[in-house]
């Protein structure tokens, strides 16, 4: 899986983190609407999607930065910021 990255995603409104892959061409901005829209699937009670939805660092040096809504998720794999099992959370 090559062109995909395995993230690890925690939500505040359940408390609770969720594996997801993410394919590498996939904007930011894009790929957190996406699991915006997943997770709002899963827990409907604790939580409503939104297009107005950011990924931010959880572990490493840039923890609690927001990634760029305008980045590839490849561009952060490519600069060392992200690899799999990445801890971010949904904001």
């Amino acid at each position: 899986m090559r062109n995909k990255i395995l993230l690890n995603v925690f939500l505040p409104a359940t408390q609770k983190s969720y594996e997801f892959r993410v394919p590498l061409d996939l904007s930011v901005e894009e790929g957190s609407r996406l699991i915006s829209r997943i997770l709002n699937s899963r827990e409907t009670v604790r939580y409503a999607a939104s297009d107005d939805v950011d990924l931010m660092m959880l572990d490493g040096k840039d923890s609690g930065a927001i990634l760029s809504p305008l980045e590839t998720f490849k561009w952060y794999v490519e600069h060392n910021q992200l690899v799999d099992g990445s801890s971010l959370a949904l904001m």
